[in-house]
């Protein structure tokens, strides 16, 4: 492969990775975590996950069909990532939990793209739902802050949205 330069000269890594001082659970994006607010703002920070997210097509097309669908246009309701391990569903989880924060849409870096296509506004007051399978056990009845006690997935998920 005469000519193709070592990818530390087309790329520079980020300081701390380049200086070896970096945590490698911040590699792993967890939806739980950021959902909880204790991840590291690279993903709980809305603003910041998109300054350092790559929209590739699939995640820009994801995040259009979003704004559309929740913004009332009558598109498919149900989407299936399907991709191979590491082939980007966490991050398109976060994508979209982020996108419907609540922030105005020129608070995301680099979206331009994706509402020039939409043609549309972000929705307001989007209930976001956030259910992590192995974050509930099986027949383990779950009492909630509020003292509710959810005994199922569907338990789980009414409980979210009447919130």
């Amino acid at each position: 492969m005469a000519g193709l330069r070592p990818w530390r000269e087309v790329v520079t890594p980020h300081p701390d990775v380049a200086s070896g001082r970096y945590q490698q659970a911040e590699f792993a994006a967890d939806l739980w975590q950021v959902y909880k607010g204790r991840a590291s703002s690279e993903y709980g920070d809305p603003v910041e996950f998109f300054r350092r997210t790559f929209l590739a097509a699939g995640l820009k097309d994801l995040l259009v069909r979003a704004v559309h669908r929740l913004s009332g246009k009558a598109l498919i309701p149900v989407v299936e990532l399907q991709t191979n391990f590491g082939g980007g569903k966490t991050h398109s989880m976060l994508a979209l939990f982020h996108l419907f924060s609540g922030h105005h849409k020129k608070d995301f870096p680099g979206l331009e793209i994706v509402f020039d296509e939409a043609k549309c506004e972000l929705a307001k007051d989007v209930r976001r739902v956030v259910i992590v399978g192995n974050k509930i056990s099986p027949g383990q009845p779950d009492k909630k802050d509020d003292g509710t006690v959810v005994r199922t997935l569907w338990g789980e998920l009414a409980l979210a949205t009447w919130r």
